[in-house]
């Protein structure tokens, strides 16, 4: 492909969406008007996202700002309804972190019953971030609960675990009124103005609910935004950016003192990998933001908040080689030079030449993740991951060569899998630890994820059913020691094993290879501030950070 080109590939597997044309808010303040809340009202709307489950054998999980419920806000802020965010992952802190009431998991966050003394009274609608379907049972047992102490709030749900199976979410979890399919911003808009003046809210494009007659309606995915550079900036001020300062634990890597920041350069992704579900959540339209406004909110963030470090929660944040570029050259007309910034969730190789990737690194960016996912030639072509492995080594190599701190992501155990394409995936991480002395990696098992081709797949085949075991299943992509394997043809237990034979040989090979950084690692671990180069230095430092809040938190309470 050219440099400056963006390929986005046909559709090869259509989600069963009744598609919505796109919504154009280029004039934002005529939408904002024509949605207003009614004046001197005193209802309030309630965004929520709820505690993280995650594996018993866990201690940590990464806690940054809501970003979508954020912009949600902003929207709904601007319209001039009154509305609070509680954010259950991040506020409470020091974050705790709670064993589960039947021994099977652990809650990080506010619990349940913290979560219910922070909802105002006078709450109307309350829209809950649904993400991760793997917490779909704990977060039922919260809506649950919501519900029966306020019976009176309109309960909505959103987000990607909510748009791939609305109909399952609304028939298992009656307490929940409606569900918000695809990007909120305006469907919620819309939705508030019609419930506040008593309007009907069946036939806004985004919404799902269940009849009197118990007939499902769904009326399709939410409308699409041309242009995201419009909607008003993240609303910070209905948080309290402060507390996660203090205390952050990142998904990308923290470089001194840390005031971290989300930003969102671009929405949706052109691929269709199939055991992504994003196509469910975003369609395969990729709408990537102006340069020149992103390096304006980032400036933003730096007057406001004192903000030094950018974490970009893009799906897939480089496909165009000129755009990233523009980029970089904004941040350096503006002198912008004491920030770093980071692509922890994953990107590609395609556009990250040595030229680009000299200049992200001059720019500041501290931290890539690449995310091949396979390292075996004829998984990717299956899973329809357009990746050249020949070209992602260069790319990786050139990276390292540069300076980058370097990740790599890949899924072990596809259900077409053999031995010898897990041991592929598992010796490429291993190849890139020693030869180019990359910083991570991170072997996941496969977990079919609602919304995506091989869900439905594995669905239609009778290989999974809908209910709260195969929800719990879904952890193991992060727990190794309750391994499932979809794949015909290697078990669990063996995945785990292979995980573990590739966890162990890449951390040997990024730290015994180069003995330079077992020093650096002593002995910043012994100073006042520690920087981690790779998420296990970083997870262990989390650790050391939480045992510490945790004992100072206690020593007030013994001393009060």
């Amino acid at each position: 492909m050219e440099d400056n080109e963006t390929v986005i590939f046909k559709p090869t597997h259509t989600p069963n969406q009744n598609w919505v044309k796109e919504l154009d808010p280029r004039h934002m303040d005529s939408t904002l008007s024509a949605f207003t809340a009614p004046k001197n009202d005193t209802r309030v709307i309630t965004l929520c996202r709820p505690f993280v489950v995650i594996p018993k054998t866990s201690y940590s999980s990464p806690v940054t700002l809501p970003l979508g419920l954020a912009y949600v806000g902003a929207v709904l802020d601007k319209a001039g309804y009154k509305t609070k965010i509680i954010d259950a992952t991040g506020e409470q802190q020091p974050v705790k972190i709670k064993r589960s009431n039947n021994n099977l998991y652990n809650l990080q966050g506010l619990t349940s019953e913290e979560i219910l003394e922070k909802i105002d009274p006078n709450t109307f609608i309350f829209g809950i971030s649904l993400m991760f379907s793997s917490e779909w049972f704990a977060h039922r047992t919260l809506v649950e609960e919501i519900k029966k102490k306020y019976p009176k709030i309109i309960i909505i749900a959103g987000g990607e675990h909510s748009t791939a199976i609305p109909e399952y979410i609304l028939r298992d979890c009656p307490s929940i009124d409606y569900v918000i399919k695809g990007e909120g911003e305006f469907s919620m808009l819309e939705f508030s103005y019609n419930l506040f003046f008593g309007k009907s809210a069946s036939n806004i494009p985004g919404i799902c609910f269940v009849d009197k007659e118990n007939k499902f309606i769904d009326n399709g995915l939410s409308k699409r935004i041309q242009h995201i550079d419009k909607l008003p900036r993240p609303a910070w001020h209905l948080l309290k950016p402060e507390n996660y300062f203090t205390n952050s634990f990142t998904i990308g890597l923290a470089k001194g003192k840390l005031r971290n920041m989300p930003i969102l350069a671009t929405r949706g992704c052109p691929y269709q990998c199939t055991f992504c579900s994003s196509p469910s959540m975003w369609t395969t339209r990729y709408v990537m933001r102006d340069p020149k406004e992103i390096v304006d909110e980032i400036e933003w963030l730096i007057k406001e908040y004192e903000a030094n470090d950018f974490e970009f929660f893009d799906l897939t944040a480089i496909i165009k080689k000129s755009w990233i570029l523009d980029f970089c050259n904004e941040l350096k007309k503006r002198e912008i030079n004491n920030i770093t910034w980071q692509l922890p969730v994953g990107t590609r190789s395609e556009a990250l030449d040595e030229e680009t990737l000299k200049a992200i690194y001059n720019s500041g960016c501290a931290y890539i993740c690449y995310a091949p996912e396979s390292g075996s030639e004829k998984s990717l072509n299956i899973i329809k991951k357009r990746v050249k492995l020949d070209r992602l080594v260069e790319s990786i190599k050139s990276a390292a060569k540069i300076g980058h701190t370097v990740k790599l992501n890949f899924i072990i155990g596809f259900p077409h899998e053999t031995l010898i394409d897990c041991l592929k995936s598992v010796f490429f991480g291993i190849y890139c630890s020693f030869r180019f002395g990359i910083y991570d990696v991170n072997y996941a098992m496969f977990s079919p994820y609602p919304g995506s081709e091989l869900f439905e797949k594995l669905k239609k085949e009778k290989k999974l059913d809908l209910d709260d075991n195969y929800f719990k299943k879904l952890m193991a992509y992060q727990d190794v020691t309750q391994p499932h394997s979809y794949c015909d043809h290697v078990s669990g237990r063996t995945i785990a094993i292979l995980r573990f034979i590739g966890f162990s040989f890449c951390y040997i090979g990024i730290y015994f290879t180069r003995p330079i950084r077992i020093y650096r690692l002593l002995k910043s671990f012994f100073k006042k501030e520690f920087f981690p180069s790779n998420l296990f230095e970083q997870r262990v430092f989390d650790f050391y950070v939480r045992l510490k809040l945790n004992r100072k938190a206690k020593n007030l309470v013994a001393n009060n």
